[in-house]
C-alpha cells in the first residue's frame, strides 16, 4: 500500500488556487480590450449623369418687385375711408381718384378748425380790451410800467393764432384735395 505524502491536500489546495487565478487574470484581461469596430455605414449618393441639354440650369432667387417710381399719397385730414376705386396693383392715370374718405368726418374736422379761430379770435380781442384797460390804469398811475410790460405780450401771442387760424380754417374747407385723394 502506497501511502501518500502529508503535504498533498495542500499542493493540490495550491493547484487549484493557481488555477482559479489565471482564469480570472484572462477574465479580467479580456475585458479590457478595446471593442471591435463597427462596420463603416453605407453612405447614399446622389448620381447625375452629364448631357449635353442639361446646361443654365434654373435658379431661384428670393425677393420683391417694386415699381420704379413710388408716391407716398395720403390724406391731409382724418376721417374714415369709404371708397377705392383703384386697387393694389392696377394702372392709375394723372387726376383719378384714388380713395375717397367720409363726407361727414370732412365736416367734424371743419367745424373744429372753425371753432379752433373763433376761439383764438375771441381770446385775442379779450387780450387786447385787457391791454387797453391796463395801459389806462398806467397813464392814471395805478399799475407800474413792469406790469403794463408784462401785458403787452399776451397780445401778439393771440394775433399769432388768429393769424394761423384762417389759414388752417380755408385748407380744411378745400373739399376736393382733402375728400378724395387722386393720383
Amino acid at each position: 500500500m502506497r501511502t501518500q505524502p502529508r503535504f498533498a491536500p495542500v499542493r493540490r489546495a495550491a493547484t487549484d488556487a493557481r488555477a482559479l487565478i489565471a482564469i480570472a487574470l484572462a477574465l479580467s484581461l479580456a475585458a479590457c480590450s478595446k471593442p471591435a469596430a463597427a462596420p463603416e455605414p453605407v453612405r447614399a449618393v446622389r448620381t447625375l449623369t452629364v448631357a449635353a441639354g442639361q446646361a443654365g440650369g434654373v435658379a431661384d432667387y428670393a425677393g420683391e418687385v417694386r415699381a420704379r417710381v413710388e408716391s407716398r399719397l395720403g390724406f391731409r385730414v382724418a376721417g374714415k375711408m369709404v371708397s377705392r376705386p383703384a386697387d393694389l396693383g392696377d394702372s392709375v392715370k394723372a387726376g383719378q381718384i384714388l380713395a375717397s374718405l367720409d363726407p361727414q368726418d370732412l365736416r367734424r374736422g371743419q367745424d373744429a378748425v372753425r371753432s379752433a379761430v373763433q376761439a383764438a379770435r375771441a381770446n385775442h380781442d379779450q387780450a387786447l380790451a385787457d391791454f387797453k384797460r391796463y395801459k389806462d390804469l398806467r397813464d392814471q398811475g395805478f399799475i407800474s410800467a413792469a406790469e403794463l410790460e408784462r401785458r403787452d405780450k399776451h397780445p401778439e401771442g393771440g394775433a399769432g393764432a388768429v393769424r394761423a387760424g384762417p389759414g388752417a380754417g380755408r385748407r380744411a374747407e378745400q373739399p376736393g384735395p382733402l375728400e378724395h385723394l387722386g393720383g
